[in-house]
């Protein structure tokens, strides 16, 4: 991953949280994503981030938001940030 990947999977991430904050789903799921996000923030810092943790984590945040109507923007962010650094999107997989 590039420094451009990295700052759209930031962005992204960017996203995501804001949405996950004012969203109403039990406050456990929102601790997940949000526990979810700051291992994906540990990882961009890291010297050399394992891409396949980023793209787990990222399609497992997606996979716990894309049943939340109000999260839509917030999942085609995290769509976005994982085509544009070329990992599989497998988020929408059995919908």
């Amino acid at each position: 991953m590039n420094g451009e990947h990295l700052d759209s999977i930031h962005q992204a991430l960017t996203v995501v949280q804001q949405a996950v904050l004012t969203m109403t789903f039990p406050s456990c799921d929102q601790e997940d994503v949000v526990e979810l996000i700051d291992r994906v923030e540990a990882e961009l810092h890291t010297g050399h981030p394992n891409t396949a943790l980023v793209c787990t984590f990222l399609n497992s945040i997606a996979r716990s938001l894309r049943a939340q109507p109000e999260a839509r923007d917030a999942c085609l962010a995290i769509e976005n940030a994982i085509g544009a650094a070329g990992m599989p999107s497998t988020w929408q997989s059995g919908i």
